[in-house]
């Protein structure tokens, strides 16, 4: 009985990701404009044409879309909830240009359009509507408000690490399963890389004396683990990947441009590298 008075006690303090928007009269003038509208789950297809896959496969749970009025202008706010932190900074870094800088003190992505941010497992999207440069203060203060009822980002632990020499500023990747990975690179179909559920790749482009190459790194819980996705990922390449050479624990392919591609097995480790100028 007291496990249920203080289950019950909890769900009924716990804010849910409506209670996290805006009040009416924000600013002095914001209203809502309608009720607000939430999807879930597979839901989120009738929001996003074409982009629903990623958020899903990354750990979607919620979006809550409302409209906010000032007269004749207007702004949208975007509001997903995420599984955890990991799924909303993975979308965001997709979907996010170069680092703006403005009065807000947290990484966001700013334009006259749009200005986008991920919190936590929170991910926030703010539209305005007609493009218009007057709104862009208010924009800033929606979203400093917005973010200062949401919980701080705590430290990604959970994914790959990426070697910071020569990494390219903006140019990080967070990968779940195929629809990640094939934005960064086609190494072949479905799961290719044998990840777990909740399991995260990472990817950058690096500078090597003056030429670029992308690193794709995946961690694996032990040694047979990484060693099981070595042996699937080299067994199951895309056929346009064609093997030239390779070794224990190591293969080289040739892509369909030209280039090169390295997979590298280091203990629990996979390491590929691809869009290599020389043969490795």
């Amino acid at each position: 009985m007291l496990f249920l008075q203080l289950f019950l006690a909890f769900a009924i303090a716990a804010p849910t990701t409506k209670d996290l928007l805006p009040p009416d009269g924000f600013l002095g003038k914001w209203q809502k404009s309608g009720v607000a509208r939430v999807f879930h789950g597979a839901d989120l297809y009738g929001h996003i044409n074409g982009g629903s896959e990623l958020f899903l496969e990354f750990g979607f749970e919620e979006l809550v879309l409302q409209e906010y009025k000032s007269g004749a202008d207007e702004l949208s706010l975007e509001l997903y909830r995420m599984t955890d932190p990991v799924a909303a900074r993975g979308i965001y870094v997709m979907k996010a240009g170069p680092q703006s800088s403005t009065q807000l003190s947290f990484p966001h992505t700013f334009s006259t359009f749009q200005l986008l941010f991920a919190r936590d497992r929170y991910l926030v999207i703010l539209n305005n509507l007609e493009g218009r440069p007057e709104k862009e203060p208010e924009m800033i203060e929606l979203a400093r408000h917005l973010a200062g009822r949401l919980p701080d980002t705590p430290a990604l632990t959970s994914v790959s690490s990426l070697p910071s020499e020569g990494l390219l500023s903006g140019s990080t990747r967070l990968i779940r399963g195929p629809y990640g990975l094939q934005a960064v690179f086609s190494l072949g179909a479905g799961n290719i890389l044998s990840l777990s559920s909740g399991q995260t790749a990472a990817s950058g482009d690096y500078d090597s004396g003056g030429k670029t190459f992308t690193l794709i790194a995946c961690d694996y819980p032990t040694p047979a683990v990484a060693g099981r996705a070595f042996d699937y990922l080299t067994g199951h390449l895309d056929p346009y990947l064609k093997p030239i050479g390779g070794g224990e624990g190591r293969l080289v392919f040739e892509d369909y441009a030209g280039e090169y591609g390295l997979i590298v097995l280091s203990g629990s480790r996979l390491e590929i590298r691809v869009h290599l100028k020389q043969k490795p």
